[in-house]
C-alpha cells in the first residue's frame, strides 16, 4: 500500500502528516511525503526550499522512530497538480492532505481550492485532515 501526503509545514499540513504516519503504521504502508515549492514565489524560493528540507528532515526522524518506511520529495509546482501527479505516478492507495477549512485569496474569489481540485481529480481515496 502506498500513501502520499503533502506537508508544507503549516499547522493543518502537520496534522495531515501526523495522521499519515499513524495510517501508514496501522496499514504497514509506504509513505511518500511531498513538500511543494511554488515556482511563482521567486523571491521566497530559497527560504521555501530550506523550510522544505527542514520539514522533510523532521519527517524522516519521526518515521524512523515509528518504523514507517518513508520517501521524501521536494518538488516544484502547483500544489494540487503536483500531489495528483505523485498519486498517479506512485500508484497511491490514499492521498492525505491538510485543509485549513477556509477559503482565502484567489480560491475565495474563484471558488476553488487545492482541496477541492484534489477531491475532484484524485485517482485514489482522499483523506482531508483538519
Amino acid at each position: 500500500m502506498n500513501i502520499v501526503v503533502g506537508n508544507d509545514g503549516r499547522s493543518h499540513s502537520e496534522k495531515a502528516a501526523e495522521f499519515a504516519f499513524a495510517y501508514a503504521k496501522a496499514f504497514q504502508a509506504n509513505l511518500y511525503m511531498l513538500y511543494i515549492v511554488n515556482p511563482k514565489a521567486q523571491e521566497d524560493k530559497e527560504k521555501s526550499i530550506k523550510n522544505g528540507m527542514r520539514v522533510l528532515g523532521r519527517a524522516k526522524i519521526i518515521a524512523a522512530d515509528l518504523g514507517v518506511p518513508i520517501a521524501t520529495l521536494l518538488e516544484a509546482g502547483e500544489a494540487h497538480e503536483t500531489l495528483l501527479l505523485a498519486a498517479n505516478k506512485l500508484k497511491a492507495n490514499a492521498l492525505i492532505i491538510g485543509s485549513p477549512g477556509e477559503k482565502t485569496g484567489v480560491s475565495k474569489l474563484l471558488g476553488t481550492s487545492t482541496t477541492e481540485a484534489i477531491m475532484k481529480n484524485a485517482p485514489c481515496t482522499v483523506v482531508i485532515v483538519r
